[in-house]
């Protein structure tokens, strides 16, 4: 689970950042609140099962929420890395 994150996480600010970002903005921008929601919530649904010491119950708990976090990372990935290209650089 936490290995998904982290690879949606380097696929969007890759791909993602570049293109939403200002170029002085901090974090209190558009982008970067939604990226400190996005990552508030994804954290909390994913440090779950660490809270409840159990395997049993995480799946338990992920399977009352649907595994929302898990299908929407997956989704993120797969429509990111397939249909937004990645940003040139541009050229000192």
């Amino acid at each position: 689970s936490v290995p998904l994150i982290t690879a949606c996480e380097r696929i969007g600010r890759k791909k993602l950042t570049p293109r939403f970002a200002s170029k002085g903005g901090g974090k209190w921008t558009p982008w970067g609140l939604v990226a400190i929601l996005s990552t508030s919530f994804v954290v909390e649904y994913m440090v779950c099962p660490f809270q409840l010491l159990s395997f049993d119950w995480a799946v338990a708990n992920w399977k009352s929420h649907l595994f929302f976090g898990h299908i929407l990372c997956i989704a993120f990935f797969v429509v990111i890395s397939n249909f937004v290209p990645t940003p040139k650089k541009k050229e000192v």
